[in-house]
């Protein structure tokens, strides 16, 4: 026989916004350390090696422009 605890149930007096406040809070709780910790090395390399390469297509998109209207 399937328990039916905790499946699709809920206390009928909580209302939908207390519910996802404490949900928010228990994530926040849940997660507030790993948010803290700094971006692995590598991660962050690869961070700066697109915002490099973003930058450039963005100026490369801005000279093209420029150049089509001179």
């Amino acid at each position: 026989m399937e328990s039916e605890v905790g499946i699709g149930k809920r206390h009928p007096s909580v209302p939908d916004a207390e519910l996802l406040r404490r949900i928010a809070h228990d994530m926040r709780s849940l997660y507030a350390d790993v948010i803290r910790q700094p971006l692995p090395s590598n991660i962050e390399d690869a961070l700066s090696r697109i915002d490099r390469e973003q930058r450039g297509a963005t100026c490369q998109r801005q000279q093209v422009g420029a150049e089509s209207l001179g």
